[in-house]
């Protein structure tokens, strides 16, 4: 079994952490190389929404956390936000499902025309009965 999805995630962890909060680097997809990982795409969410209609600001933050299970690639001693709460549900074929972070070089990557559709979660709803993590 391949790394590098526990790398990307623990890499999304530093950047919450790094950042001092502020910021959650995810839904990284890629490929893998032999002399390098090519990520493309990637989503930044933001305290404040300012990076766009991928960026689901401090709900998507909890969202990625409610999800995140510390590896032996992150520091558990690494802050995380009091919120872990699941506000939206992971979405099949991104990073956000299966671990998050895949790195697969034949993965779907968003286009201009499509990105508003591709953050990564929906809107989490409560009455459904169908649970995808």
């Amino acid at each position: 079994e391949t790394p590098w999805p526990r790398v990307m995630q623990a890499l999304s962890h530093f950047s919450y952490h790094a950042s001092g909060g502020q910021f959650v680097l995810c839904d990284l997809q890629g490929g893998v190389y032999a002399n390098a990982v090519v990520l493309t795409d990637p989503v930044i969410l933001s305290r404040n929404k300012m990076y766009g209609v991928t960026d689901l600001g401090p709900e998507g933050i909890s969202s990625f956390f409610s999800n995140h299970v510390c590896n032996e690639y992150c520091r558990h001693n690494r802050m995380k936000p009091a919120d872990q709460r699941r506000y939206f549900n992971p979405q099949q074929g991104t990073s956000m499902v299966g671990g998050c972070g895949g790195t697969n070089a034949n993965q779907y990557v968003p286009t201009l025309h499509n990105r508003q559709y591709a953050t990564g979660y929906n809107r989490y709803d409560s009455s459904s009965s169908e649970d995808s993590w």
